[in-house]
């Protein structure tokens, strides 16, 4: 009888190991499907949403608001210690000081949506230019401004900007291409330029597109074109509507970028160069399990900016958010986001920027530029 007994409390410990493991497999499913599909929020991860409230680590806001705009699309802290902030339906670019007060302002520059700055202080600003189409149709179009600042005196405004990248340079195939939508420069001045459009259809000279044109604005015969790169699908290396491209302070290949389509399965990609089949790579893949490729995270991320750590910060217009993450790909519990006009929300942001760990982000439904510094700096 006893032996009988010692049995069947075998057979229990058994089933009921057995049921215990069945149900963590089935809740660790649950849980990755919730992950792999839907919407993912904030909410969904340990994320402080409100900066105002000071935690172990988030970010609040820096007053006085910076204001004076009429729809700031993007921000850039330049290598002169300025602020630049292009003013899209004023059509010029504002430059501030440290303090967030204005030194000048550019001369009349349609609809400037994206700025950078080189080594040499040049500023170098996507904008538009009335131009004619063939057949004769005017439209607007394109193009790659470079300010020089240091011949005056540093000063923006004064300066007579020069063209230096059209959308519509000599090509393969002749014709107007998409718009630029992102501008990011190296150390040693070569600069990258993002093109986004719906003619793809071409094995030469697609629409989606990253140029690299050297420091004197040589596209001759044509520009350079990154290899390596998708100009649609769902792949990691993708390019469907960038939307911010970034390069790094020491590395000379390089480079981060996001994109808002749909259709992208990825919305934020690191892309090192591979020096023996001269193309680029995804520095991260799926199967590491990466937050910064996690489907659903962002919807539309609109620009990206990198510190001296090489965190990760994009901004996602949609969302309202301001996502950021570590070198290693990893959310970090800074992010933060909410729609509204208190000092801690959002409308519509296009524009991240960083410097000296603080943040700066182009609010452009509400227009003014926010500022944020970590509490844990805040002393």
């Amino acid at each position: 009888m006893d032996s009988r007994l010692r049995g069947n409390d075998k057979i229990l410990d058994y089933l009921k190991k057995y049921i215990t493991g069945l149900i963590i497999v089935l809740f660790s499913a649950m849980l990755l499907n919730a992950c792999a599909d839907g919407d993912l929020s904030l909410q969904d991860f340990p994320i402080n949403v409100d900066p105002g409230t000071i935690g172990d680590t988030t970010y609040i806001p820096i007053t006085p608001i910076i204001t004076g705009f009429n729809e700031p699309v993007d921000i850039h802290f330049g290598y002169d210690q300025q602020i630049y902030v292009a003013d899209k339906n004023n059509d010029r670019v504002v430059q501030l000081n440290l303090a967030g007060a204005v030194v000048s302002y550019s001369n009349f520059i349609l609809r400037p949506k994206k700025i950078t700055q080189d080594r040499n202080f040049d500023l170098l600003v996507i904008a538009s230019v009335i131009d004619t189409i063939p057949p004769n149709i005017l439209d607007t179009v394109d193009v790659v401004y470079r300010f020089k600042l240091q011949p005056n005196g540093g000063i923006l405004s004064g300066v007579t900007p020069t063209i230096a990248f059209r959308s519509n340079q000599p090509t393969p195939i002749p014709g107007d291409h998409g718009s630029f939508t992102g501008i990011s420069t190296y150390q040693d001045n070569y600069y990258l330029v993002t093109r986004s459009g719906v003619n793809n259809s071409s094995p030469i000279d697609p629409d989606n597109a990253i140029f690299k044109i050297d420091r004197f604005d040589n596209t001759n015969p044509v520009p350079q074109r990154l290899a390596g790169f998708e100009v649609e699908g769902q792949g990691l290396l993708s390019l469907q509507q960038i939307s911010g491209i970034s390069t790094f302070t020491y590395n000379n290949t390089d480079l981060i970028y996001v994109q808002k389509s749909s259709n992208a399965a990825f919305k934020v990609q690191w892309c090192v160069y591979d020096d023996i089949d001269e193309i680029y790579t995804a520095k991260f893949e799926p199967s590491s399990g990466v937050d910064i490729l996690r489907n659903g995270l962002m919807t539309e991320p609109s620009d990206i900016t990198l510190d001296q750590f090489n965190n990760i910060y994009v901004i996602d217009s949609y969302k309202d958010s301001l996502y950021k993450f570590n070198s290693l790909g990893k959310l970090k519990s800074e992010s933060f986001g909410g729609a509204g006009t208190s000092p801690s929300q959002f409308s519509n942001p296009l524009g991240v920027a960083f410097f000296n760990k603080t943040l700066y982000i182009c609010d452009t439904g509400n227009n003014r530029i926010l500022r944020f510094i970590l509490s844990t700096d805040n002393n």
